[in-house]
């Protein structure tokens, strides 16, 4: 695949690789397969446009539209032949591909497209490849009889020129002297681009919403209020999955001990689930109702039929339900629930109104409510179109893999510690809720007034983890105040990583990030600790507040503008201060419930730490992803709640547990558990432990 240099515009970048995911492997390539290099893709690019351009025109699938592709020798002018019986006309497609966006359709171009459609007019079918000839052979008798369209498909963005449109309509002025037969539609870039961002969208989810006991809500809003059963709810997550909450704040949050309650009372007493829940509450673009009565309707059951279905408040509940009748569906296929269902007619922002109006009696955070953040979608679009990478807005949605992948909070963490002003990577390391701060001077304000391109998304984010997996290297291996330093200062450090190799190069694609920035991190990350050291204990005392400073804009913008001179004038690296001796620590569990550091029900992913544990665990774990799944509760000897059973275990012997359940049959005797379970943030609970014991060492200093 070509590279993208500096001069190739993003909408190109995108496209083409749309191309190559949609058309890879799809369109018959085995005339070109011996080019190499730039000869292949041109051909290829050329190839895959003229489909795009009839998937866009004919609204067909990406297999339908390549098998029309005639592109190669003799395709006399026209690189798809497209005969479409269910439209009833025949599209010719001429396509033009530019790397730099710049393709233009000029007189030879136009000759060459008309003398084509004049060649199978005429039936001389012999004078086309094999594929070309079949194809205008079932393309005659739409373009003598019904109707054809000659379609101009550039990656460019001007008109075609005077000369090749005076061809065009002498054209069109000969094929409709009997009638209007014959037009003409030019597609541009914009088209495309616009075409491949619609066909990565989602469809919009369709629904049958059965409901009992309903009635309808009067007023200009058209709405419904009614019951409906577990089991219709549990199919449409079966279906659909979390696509059901495409307008929500949030994505179902995974077991915590409200959602096994929910679970339990559906199994055990499913009659009085309605009584117990508060329902759900869906939204749509439209909805018709069909009743089971029409003397009187609301004596008898009514089917919703609703598209662009969402739900926007009860997301726990549903994945809850859909859970039990997966343990249980005999018995809670009984239960019902209330529902009502919204119909907004596609008013996005009225959308938005009911979302943030239903879910305010609950625990909605304001990380929440900039999930629904017009720009959160286009990066989520544009990284998704142009590096095919996944960007995982919402809380409770499942975490992209690191390699497919980031999400909101790993980017506004990348954003904060790239941001000019180590005044982010203060507030960061305040409390990472600051980055939801809206307003002037709020930092996602801040961070994210002009949507950052991909490569900017993508880049920050890899060195992001780059660096906290520097810092983890680094970790325990440090003296007392350094190792406050390596905990505290983990987001300063990232910052003088940016600044100091590459931020004002983060958008340069022909900057090589990996050489120039990631490989040079591990070596860096020591020396910027020491150098922190350094400064804090000449600049601030011998007893300096670690935390306090990392947390302060005005430390943290000085320390960074020292340290940065001392980088740039080659400066030599302070000497390492001696190590000291550490007294014993408290177990981890119950300082961690004692301090209250992890909130009930956040999250938890269990990890292997080395790789023969991998290598046993994964396939068990692969075969249920409950089972590397759990949720915290501030329990003092069982803090864990296993996703897989929802029963509550402490951290080691749940691993234990699953270990013996996975059959390994080396496994070791015992097991640090605090080290295998890790929250969102990428820190396991030993890091969390070894974070307050360093605050309390350093405070005792």
């Amino acid at each position: 695949m070509a590279t993208s240099g500096a001069d190739t515009p993003r909408q190109v970048i995108q496209v083409r690789e749309q191309l190559h995911e949609t058309f890879d492997g799809v369109i018959d390539d085995s005339d070109i397969a011996h080019f190499r290099g730039g000869n292949y893709e041109q051909r290829f690019l050329s190839r895959a446009l003229a489909a795009l351009a009839v998937r866009r025109v004919a609204q067909c699938s990406a297999a339908e539209a390549a098998r029309f592709v005639t592109d190669g020798i003799a395709d006399q002018g026209l690189d798809a032949i497209a005969p479409l019986p269910e439209s009833g006309q025949a599209l010719l497609v001429q396509a033009k591909w530019s790397d730099k966006g710049t393709a233009t359709f000029d007189v030879d171009a136009a000759k060459a497209m008309v003398d084509g459609l004049n060649r199978i007019e005429n039936e001389l079918y012999d004078q086309f490849n094999q594929r070309a000839a079949d194809l205008a052979l079932e393309a005659r008798p739409f373009i003598v009889n019904k109707k054809a369209t000659l379609v101009i498909a550039l990656m460019g963005t001007v008109a075609p020129s005077p000369p090749a449109r005076e061809v065009l309509d002498n054209a069109l002025s000969e094929f409709n002297r009997h009638g209007a037969r014959l037009r003409v539609e030019v597609l541009y870039a914009a088209d495309f681009h616009d075409q491949i961002h619609a066909d990565l969208r989602p469809e919009p989810i369709r629904l049958d919403v059965r409901l009992d006991d309903w009635y309808q809500q009067k007023g200009p809003l058209e709405a419904y209020q009614g019951t409906v059963s577990a089991e219709s709810v549990a199919e449409w997550y079966e279906t659909h999955g979390t696509g059901l909450f495409e307008q929500n704040l949030r994505a179902p949050l995974g077991t915590t001990v409200t959602n096994a309650e929910i679970g339990q009372t559906l199994t055990s007493d499913p009659t009085k689930f309605w009584h117990l829940n508060n329902g759900i509450t869906m939204i749509c673009d439209s909805l018709t109702a069909r009743h089971d009565s029409a003397k009187s309707p609301q004596s008898r059951p009514t089917t919703l039929t609703v598209t662009g279905a969402s739900i926007v408040n009860g997301a726990q509940t549903v994945r809850a339900v859909a859970r039990a009748m997966h343990d249980d569906g005999e018995a809670a296929a009984n239960a019902m629930l209330s529902i009502k269902v919204i119909n907004t007619h596609q008013d996005r922002e009225f959308g938005v109104q009911v979302s943030q109006a239903a879910n305010r009696q609950n625990a909605i955070e304001q990380r929440d409510h900039i999930a629904l953040e017009p720009v959160h979608q286009a990066i989520k679009a544009n990284l998704r179109a142009e590096l095919r990478k996944q960007y995982v807005i919402k809380r409770g949605e499942p975490v992209a893999a690191p390699e497919t992948g980031c999400s909101l909070d790993e980017l506004a963490l990348a954003l904060a510690c790239l941001y000019p002003d180590a005044e982010q990577a203060a507030r960061a390391a305040s409390s990472t809720e600051n980055l939801w701060e809206q307003g002037p001077q709020g930092s996602h304000t801040l961070l994210f007034k002009r949507e950052p391109s991909p490569q900017k998304v993508w880049r920050s984010v890899l060195t992001l983890r780059a660096a906290r997996s520097a810092v983890y290297e680094l970790g325990g291996g440090q003296n007392t105040r350094e190792a406050a330093i390596v905990e505290h200062g983990g987001f300063l450090v990232t910052h003088l990583i940016f600044q100091h190799l590459g931020a004002t190069s983060i958008d340069d694609p022909d900057f090589d990030w990996d050489s120039e920035v990631l490989e040079k991190i591990p070596a860096l990350v020591p020396e910027l600790v020491r150098r922190l050291t350094h400064q804090l204990l000449t600049g601030y005392g011998p007893r300096p507040q670690i935390r306090t400073a990392f947390q302060t804009a005005a430390t943290c913008r000085e320390l960074a503008k020292q340290i940065l001179g001392d980088l740039a004038d080659g400066v030599a690296v302070p000497a390492a201060p001696a190590k000291e001796r550490k007294p014993r620590r408290p177990n981890t569990v119950p300082l961690l419930v004692d301090r209250r550091v992890i909130k009930d029900g956040s999250p938890l992913k269990y990890v292997g730490l080395n790789e023969p544990e991998r290598d046993a665990m994964e396939r068990w774990l692969a075969e249920d992803e409950m089972r590397r799944q759990a949720t915290w509760v501030n329990h003092r000897t069982k803090p864990i709640l296993w996703a897989y059973d929802k029963q509550q275990y402490s951290p080691s012997g749940l691993v234990s547990k699953m270990w013996a359940d996975a059959e390994w049959d080396e496994r070791p005797v015992s097991n640090q558990g605090t080290a295998r379970w890790f929250v969102t943030d990428g820190r396991s609970l030993w890091d969390l432990a070894q974070r307050i014991h360093n605050e309390d060492e350093e405070e005792g200093a």
